[in-house]
């Protein structure tokens, strides 16, 4: 079973971005609600809008300068799975 911060810490450790539906599909939360009462800080900005492949609602000064490293994003919860079970 996963949690948001153990979902982030590995997004974060290899520089990998995944979308909010992604997260949520692999939490049981609707993607609207991922990050729901959280800051946002360089942390937490490697959950994505699926559309743009950013933060939503997040300034530069919020995003890890990593962030951009990878061009793929995980869009499902099928491929974040697979990818939290193997991550390269």
């Amino acid at each position: 079973m996963w949690t948001l911060d153990a979902i982030l810490d590995l997004l974060s450790q290899y520089h990998q971005r995944a979308t909010y539906g992604a997260v949520g599909g692999v939490l049981g939360t609707p993607a609207a609600f991922v990050m729901q009462g959280r800051p946002r800080d360089p942390r937490l900005s490697w959950v994505v809008n699926q559309e743009t492949g950013d933060p939503t609602g997040y300034v530069p000064a919020q995003c890890d300068p990593n962030l951009y490293v990878r061009d793929a994003v995980l869009k499902t919860e099928a491929a974040l799975l697979a990818w939290l079970n193997n991550p390269v």
